[in-house]
């Protein structure tokens, strides 16, 4: 080595910038300020070119890690000697620095750490020029195995945070792809360096982080399964604080942009993440209003399934769940009162697509709304197919609590919204059959309203002036939902004499018990299967002789006054025929004497059979032989008379 190889540095110079020991080391760097010192005073750029040359370029093409260390000592003792003057040769210094950030050599990171620190609290602002590559080296240090090199790489990412913030001059449009980028990492360290960044960033409001939060919620909202505690305690903590912000400035939020982020993440199996993405959907619907029914079937996607937990673990999640359905449900208004219309069935948007399964891109849907969800008249457009999708898949889920709060939407629409309903009423009217079936109470009562509002419903171009009987006997679900009612019960033993009388009673209070009665006589009349007639007469008997809801229909058949009253004598007449024990209590019932007596006389040892047979489990049975033998003794009392 001769001083021409290395010149302007002395042989004993870049001795002592290779030894061991740091003293030497620093003691030889000293001398390199100074000597930069001269030359920048002198003017000689030349000189300190080739300096930096010849520590950037010959020196750290070492292997040996000493002699890269000092090649970093003389590196920051350049900066140091240049002062404010660094900033003309701020590449050619830092570059070498930063590639020493990888090296295998834990003692050579350490040391380039240092330079780096250096370099940058001389440069300040200037250095934000250099900040993608320096960013990414930080990243990298984050996640260094040496517990030395991270605890140096904490020092250096304070200082170029500081120096950021105190600038504003960093453009975000750049670096929030590298958030995401170390949000999306696996690795502890990365994730833990980029909320660090995040939370930085968000303390200056100037910088104008939160304008950016609908590309950085959904790697934020993933951080939180982290296996460290500390890592989702600090994402946690920093989305809380972003959720303040939107409820003090919700003018200033794009909430079309987040929220099929945060319908996703509510269907999370982590609870944190559920947790936090349906609050966030509560706090959005109260905040945004009718501006998000274009994406109302994603938000019940995610909160129906969320009413089915009962622990108390996920208590939070279910009671949050509960408010977000019923501020949405608030949301839907008739449409003759507010602006609210329906996508038609053969559109469906883009963002109903997206909404129940997963985050991905939206696509406007033609002329029909825009990317506000909003129709072409102005008005906030529900996507009726979408919700009436996901409300049908609900009512095969097996949560009591899921199912009839599925039914309350149902109901709610036909309710609010007829018109439109009644385009859809096929693919609700199945599964609301179906859930006659279940073992639950509330859901049977709220699948039988449901039924009821779709029978009462007229059609669009109906007149509106019928009567509700005129309306029932004109809809075409009426008489096609007591058939499979029927074929229900037939098919099922068990659910005829558990649930027949409910559902009969039920129907009766929603329809009208002359109506339902009425129709059910006359499918009855000409049924098939004649046991199965027999027995379903029997409940509908026992119901007419007895339920508190056919008070009205037992005085109106005793008084035997109306037209309508005859029509349904002679309806009931007709199907009470399946069973004697029925037809002789109606006729007793109706006081028709004369058709008691002859029954009496053509059957009385039948009739006696069977009351005998069935009136130990039987309540229409045993009145019916108490009935009986009370007009027996009348008949022979006044025969004796005679």
């Amino acid at each position: 080595m001769t001083e021409r190889d290395y010149a302007p540095l002395s042989v004993a110079c870049v001795r002592g910038l290779c030894e061991k020991l740091y003293d030497k080391r620093k003691f030889a760097g000293g001398e390199i300020e100074k000597m930069v010192k001269d030359f920048h005073d002198a003017n000689n750029t030349n000189q300190i070119k080739k300096l930096i040359r010849v520590l950037g370029q010959d020196l750290m093409s070492s292997t040996n890690p000493n002699v890269k260390n000092g090649a970093l000592m003389g590196l920051s003792s350049v900066a140091v000697g240049l002062g404010q003057g660094c900033v003309t040769y701020l590449s050619e210094l830092t570059h070498p620095i930063i590639a020493c950030l990888g090296e295998s050599e834990a003692r050579v990171r350490y040391a380039a750490t240092e330079a780096l620190f250096n370099v940058l609290k001389i440069a300040r602002s200037d250095s934000l020029t250099l900040f993608p590559i320096v960013f990414d080296a930080l990243a990298r240090l984050a996640a260094d195995p040496e517990a030395q090199v991270r605890q140096g790489a904490e020092l250096l990412d304070r200082l170029v945070k500081d120096i950021v913030v105190e600038s504003g001059r960093v453009t975000l449009t750049s670096l929030v792809p590298l958030l995401r980028a170390r949000l999306a990492a696996r690795a502890a360290g990365a994730r833990q360096f980029a909320v660090g960044w995040v939370c930085a960033l968000d303390a200056a409001p100037a910088l104008g982080l939160r304008a950016h939060l609908p590309e950085l919620l959904d790697p934020l909202m993933a951080v939180l399964d982290d296996p460290n505690p500390e890592i989702r305690r600090m994402c946690e903590v920093q989305l809380n604080e972003f959720l303040r912000s939107i409820k003090k400035e919700p003018s200033e939020v794009d909430f079309q942009a987040m929220i099929n982020i945060l319908i996703a993440h509510a269907q999370s199996t982590d609870d944190l993440i559920q947790l936090t993405a349906i609050t966030w959907l509560k706090e959005f619907v109260e905040l945004a209003g009718a501006s998000l029914l274009p994406h109302a079937s994603g938000v019940l996607a995610a909160a129906l399934p969320a009413l089915a937990y009962h622990d108390d673990a996920r208590r939070k999640i279910r009671e949050t769940a509960a408010i977000v359905n019923f501020q949405l449900m608030n949301l839907v208004v008739s449409d003759a009162a507010e602006d609210v219309s329906a996508v038609p069935a053969d559109v469906t948007a883009a963002a109903d697509k997206s909404d129940v399964t997963a985050v991905t891109d939206r696509s406007e849907a033609g002329d029909v709304t825009d990317a506000a969800g909003k129709d072409t008249a102005g008005k906030t457009a529900l996507n009726l197919d979408a919700v009436v999708g996901v409300l049908t898949k609900m009512l095969n889920h097996n949560s009591v609590h899921t199912k009839v709060a599925t039914l309350d939407w149902i109901l709610h629409l036909y309710t609010k919204l007829p018109n439109m309903m009644y385009g859809q009423t096929e693919r609700v009217f199945g599964g609301a059959v179906g859930a006659l079936t279940d073992p639950a109470d509330d859901v049977v009562r709220r699948a039988l309203a449901v039924l009821a509002e779709i029978c009462s419903c007229p059609a669009p171009a109906a007149p509106t002036a019928a009567s509700a009987a005129g309306v029932l006997e004109s809809s075409p679900y009426y008489h096609k939902f007591l058939r499979a009612l029927l074929r229900l019960l037939a098919a099922d033993e068990n659910l005829l004499e558990d649930r027949g009388a409910f559902i009969i009673r039920q129907l009766c209070v929603l329809l009208g018990a002359e109506e339902v009665f009425g129709a059910l006589a006359r499918i009855l009349r000409d049924a098939r299967e004649l046991r199965f007639a027999a027995r379903l007469v029997d409940v509908l008997s026992s119901l007419l002789l007895t339920a508190a809801e056919l008070h009205h229909t037992r005085r109106q058949l005793r008084a035997f006054a109306d037209p309508a009253t005859h029509a349904l004598f002679e309806a009931l007449y007709a199907s009470w025929c399946h069973s004697p024990v029925a037809l002789l209590s109606l006729c007793l019932l109706t006081h028709y004497l004369f058709r008691s007596h002859t029954l009496v006389l053509q059957a009385t040892h039948a009739l006696f059979e069977a009351l005998y047979a069935s009136w130990c489990h039987s309540p229409v049975a045993l009145l019916s032989l108490c009935l009986l033998t009370h007009y027996l003794s009348l008949a022979h009392t006044r025969s004796c008379c005679r």
